[in-house]
C-alpha cells in the first residue's frame, strides 16, 4: 500500500488548484479510512493530515478520540504529532479531554525530556479547569528538574494553570520565589516573566519579592529581565511608596548609562509613574554632573520624539504627557520640537503631540498653538466654509491667500470671505473625525483652563469659537455653544462684542439652513439666539434683527431651540420698541406697524402653517406672550398720535428690570443660616397629605319611605312580645306512618 504523506497532501493541494474542494473531500475520506487502522504510525500520518486541513478551516472534531490515541503513543515522534494535533483542535468543551489526565501524569513523569517538555507544551493550551486542579501537583514537581530547559517550561505551564485553576496560587507562589535563585539564568528570565504576568492584575500578592527583584535589577545585565523587572517595580511602587527612595539609585543609573532605547523608556516611565522623579536626591548624568531626576528624564526623552522611528517618537509623546503632568516647568522647554510633531504625517503622533501641546499652554504660547491647530482644520478636505450667501460661493476661487488668524490674533475667517476645498493636496489625517475632535478639544480646554487664566484677549477667543463653526467639519456644535455662553456670561467685557458675533452666525443663511436640515450647529445657533435676546440693549437695536430670530427653518429645531428663539425675538422687539419710541415720528409709525404686521405673519406662518401639529408647552407659552405683546402693540399704534404710546416704551422692563447675574452652584451653601430661622415650624395649617390615604367610601343614598308597603316587615320594635308558658306540657305531634307501597 502507498500512503499519502503530509507532503503528497501539500504538493496535491497546489496541483489541484481548479478542483481543490473536490481533491480535499477525497483525502478526508482517504483520512477517516487511516485512523481507523491499526498501525500507529500510519494514523499519526493521518492526524497530520487532517491537522493540516484544520488549519485551512476545515472541521477534525470527529477525530478528537484518534488523536488521544496517537498521544498515547510510545514513540515520540508520533507523540509529538498528537499533542500538537491536541493543542491545534482542542478546547475547553472537547469530551475527550478527561481521558487525557493519566496520559499527560505519565508523560510529565518520564525519563524522557523530550516528553516531559511536550507534554508541558500540550496542558499549558488544552488544559481545563479539572485538569489543571488533578495535574498542577504534578506540574510544581516537575519545577525542580535537573534540567534547565524542563524548570523554564514547568513555570510557564504553571502559570497557564494557575488562571484556570486559582487555587493553586498559594502554592506556586513559593516555588516561584524560590527559582528567582535559580543558579541557571534562562531560568531566573523565565521567572521574571511569569511575575510579570501575574502581577498585572494584582500586584499587591507580590510585594514580599521585591528584595528578590531589587537584588536582580542591581546585579543583571540581561536587558530583557532588567525591563520586566522595572515594569513591575512600576506596579509596585504606587503600592508601597518606600520603593521610591530605594530605587532612585539604580534607575538614575540605568537612565545615564543605557544605550537601549526599550530600557530607557521603561525606566523613564517607571520614574514618572512610582513618582521616583520626586525624591530630592541628586542624579549623575552620562558625563559625570549631578542634577536633577526629573530633568534628567526630559532630557533623555528628546532622543525619542526626535527619532525617525514612529514608534519611538510616539511612546516618548505619552510618556512626555505624563511627565508634564507633574513637572510642567521641565516640558516648557520642547515648545517648539513638540510643535513639529503637530505635522507628522501619523495620526498617533499627532493625536499624542495634541495632547502634549494642550498642557503646555501659557498665555505667551496659546495664540501660536491654537493658530496651528486651526491652521490644519482649514487647509484640509473636509472644511466647508461659506459665512456669506450661497449663491455667491466661487469654488475655483483661492482660498489658501485669505488669512485665519492676523498677527495680532483678532481677524476672523468669517469674516474674511469664503473658504472651501483648498485646490493644494493636504495630508488625510486632518480630514479624520477623530483627530479633528482632539484639535478641537485642544483649542478649548487651552483657552478656558481654569477659569480663562491663559486668556488675555477675550473678543479673540469668542471669534475663534465663531470660526470653529464653520471650519470643524465635525459636530461640535453643543461644546462650542458652551463655551460660547460661558465667557459671555462670565466676561461682561465681551458681551459687546458676542452680539456682534451672534448676529454674524444667525445672518449666515447657508448656515442656518444646514443647521436647520441636519442639526449640525443648532446649539450654537440657539446659544446665539440667547446673547442676542439677553444683551440687546448694549449694542444699537435694529429691526432686522427680530427677521434673524425667526428664520423659515425653525420649526425645524428640537423644542428647547425654538422656545429660545421666540423669547430672544420677543425681548429684541421690546428692546427696538423703546429705542424708536424716543423719536417718534410718522415715518417711525408706519415703520412700527409694519415690523408688527410682519412679525405676526411670520409666527403665524412657522408655527401655525401645520394645525394638525400640537406644539409643545415651552414653545406655545411664549408664543402665545409674543402673539399678545403684539396684537397690544398693533392696537396701542392703531392711530397716528402726537407722541408714542406708553406700552412702546415700558414693554421692556418686563425682561430687563432686573439684570440675570451668573450664581455658582455652591452659592447657597456660603449663604448663613439666621439664627432666628425655624424650617420645622409651619408658616400656616399643615397641609394634609393624601398621597397614599386611602379615602372612605361615599355613604349610601337613603332609601324612600315604604311604610304603605304591605310586603315590607314592620319595625322591629312594633313586633308584640308574648311571654311563654313554661308550667303547661309540650305535646310533640307524632309523624303519621306511611304504607308500604306493595
Amino acid at each position: 500500500m502507498f500512503e499519502k504523506t503530509l507532503t503528497d497532501l501539500i504538493q496535491g493541494l497546489r496541483a489541484n488548484k481548479r478542483n481543490e474542494a473536490e481533491y480535499i473531500q477525497r483525502s478526508l475520506s482517504e483520512i477517516q479510512r487511516e485512523v481507523q487502522l491499526s498501525d500507529m504510525h500510519q494514523k499519526s500520518v493521518a492526524v497530520d493530515k487532517i491537522n493540516y486541513l484544520h488549519m485551512l478551516g476545515y472541521d477534525m472534531n470527529w477525530a478528537n478520540f484518534n488523536v488521544v490515541e496517537v498521544m498515547a503513543s510510545p514513540r515520540f515522534g508520533e507523540k509529538r504529532s498528537g499533542y500538537l494535533a491536541a493543542m491545534q483542535s482542542f478546547h475547553q468543551d472537547t469530551d475527550v479531554l478527561m481521558l487525557t489526565t493519566n496520559l499527560i501524569r505519565k508523560d510529565l513523569a518520564s525519563a524522557n525530556i523530550m516528553e516531559v517538555s511536550v507534554a508541558l507544551d500540550g496542558l499549558a493550551q488544552v488544559a481545563t479547569h479539572e485538569l489543571a486542579q488533578d495535574l498542577f501537583d504534578d506540574v510544581l514537581a516537575v519545577m525542580g528538574h535537573v534540567r534547565p530547559y524542563i524548570r523554564k517550561k514547568a513555570l510557564v505551564c504553571a502559570c497557564r494553570l494557575v488562571g484556570r485553576y486559582a487555587e493553586g496560587l498559594s502554592a506556586f507562589v513559593p516555588l516561584l520565589k524560590d527559582r528567582l535563585d535559580d543558579p541557571d539564568p534562562t531560568v531566573v528570565a523565565a521567572a521574571v516573566s511569569v511575575v510579570c504576568e501575574l502581577a498585572r492584575t494584582d500586584p499587591r500578592s507580590y510585594l514580599s519579592l521585591a528584595p528578590k527583584l531589587y537584588r536582580l535589577l542591581t546585579t543583571s545585565a540581561n536587558n530583557w529581565m532588567l525591563i520586566k523587572i522595572v515594569k513591575l517595580f512600576a506596579w509596585l511602587t504606587p503600592i508601597e511608596p518606600r520603593l521610591a527612595k530605594k530605587l532612585h539609585a539604580p534607575l538614575s543609573h540605568l537612565v545615564s548609562t543605557t544605550t537601549a532605547m526599550s530600557l530607557l523608556y521603561e525606566c523613564i516611565n517607571t520614574a514618572v509613574a512610582g513618582n521616583i522623579i520626586d525624591v530630592q536626591l541628586p542624579a549623575v548624568d552620562s558625563v559625570g554632573r549631578e542634577m536633577d531626576f526629573a530633568s534628567l528624564c526630559a532630557r533623555k526623552l528628546e532622543q525619542f520624539y526626535e527619532s525617525r522611528d514612529h514608534n519611538l517618537r510616539y511612546v516618548g509623546l505619552v510618556t512626555l504627557a505624563q511627565l508634564q503632568a507633574r513637572r510642567p516647568e521641565l516640558v516648557a522647554a520642547h515648545y517648539n520640537t513638540i510643535m513639529r510633531c503637530l505635522d507628522d504625517p501619523d495620526m498617533s503622533i499627532r493625536m499624542r503631540a495634541i495632547e502634549a501641546i494642550s498642557g503646555m499652554a501659557t498665555r505667551k504660547t496659546l495664540v501660536p498653538t491654537v493658530k496651528r491647530l486651526m491652521s490644519q482644520l482649514v487647509l484640509s478636505n473636509t472644511v466647508a466654509l461659506q459665512p456669506n450667501s450661497c449663491a455667491e460661493l466661487n469654488v475655483e476661487s483661492e482660498t489658501l491667500d485669505l488669512p485665519l488668524l492676523d498677527a495680532a490674533g483678532a481677524s476672523l475667517v468669517s469674516a474674511q470671505g469664503t473658504i472651501v476645498s483648498p485646490k493644494i493636496d493636504v495630508s488625510d489625517v486632518a480630514d479624520n473625525p477623530e483627530y479633528r475632535l482632539a484639535a478641537i478639544d485642544a483649542i478649548i480646554d487651552m483657552c478656558s483652563r481654569q477659569s480663562y487664566a491663559n486668556t488675555s484677549d477675550f473678543e479673540w477667543y469668542v471669534a475663534t469659537l465663531a470660526d470653529l463653526v464653520y471650519i470643524a467639519g465635525v459636530d461640535v456644535g453643543l461644546r462650542l455653544s458652551e463655551r460660547l455662553l460661558d465667557v459671555t456670561v462670565r466676561v461682561r467685557q465681551v458681551r459687546a462684542f458676542s452680539i456682534k458675533m451672534a448676529r454674524r452666525l444667525l445672518s449666515d443663511s447657508c448656515l442656518v439652513d444646514r443647521s436647520c436640515s441636519d442639526g449640525t450647529n443648532s446649539p450654537v445657533l440657539s446659544t446665539s439666539a440667547y446673547i442676542l435676546g439677553e444683551y440687546c440693549m448694549l449694542q444699537p437695536s435694529s429691526a432686522e434683527d427680530i427677521g434673524l430670530l425667526l428664520p423659515s427653518g425653525l420649526s425645524k429645531l428640537s423644542d428647547e431651540q425654538q422656545a429660545v428663539f421666540v423669547q430672544a425675538a420677543m425681548k429684541v422687539y421690546a428692546n427696538w420698541l423703546k429705542d424708536v419710541s424716543g423719536y417718534w415720528n410718522p415715518e417711525i409709525w408706519e415703520l412700527v406697524r409694519l415690523v408688527t404686521s410682519s412679525t405676526q405673519h411670520t409666527l403665524s406662518s412657522i408655527f401655525m402653517g401645520n394645525a394638525c401639529v400640537a406644539l409643545p408647552l415651552q414653545v406655545a407659552s411664549r408664543l402665545r406672550m409674543f402673539a399678545e405683546i403684539l396684537k397690544t402693540v398693533s392696537l396701542a399704534t392703531s392711530n397716528l398720535g402726537d407722541s408714542a404710546p406708553p406700552v412702546c416704551a415700558e414693554l421692556q422692563y418686563l425682561f430687563s428690570a432686573y439684570e440675570l447675574n451668573p450664581v455658582s452652584a455652591a452659592a447657597q451653601g456660603k449663604v448663613p443660616v439666621p439664627e432666628d430661622l425655624d424650617l420645622d415650624t409651619y408658616i400656616g395649617e399643615p397641609i394634609p397629605d393624601t398621597t397614599h390615604k386611602v379615602m372612605p367610601p361615599p355613604s349610601p343614598a337613603p332609601r324612600p319611605s315604604r311604610a304603605k308597603d304591605p310586603f315590607i316587615l314592620p319595625s322591629v320594635d312594633d313586633i308584640p312580645m308574648v311571654a311563654l308558658q313554661l308550667d303547661s306540657p309540650v305535646h310533640a305531634h307524632k309523624p303519621r306512618k306511611t304504607k308500604k307501597k306493595s
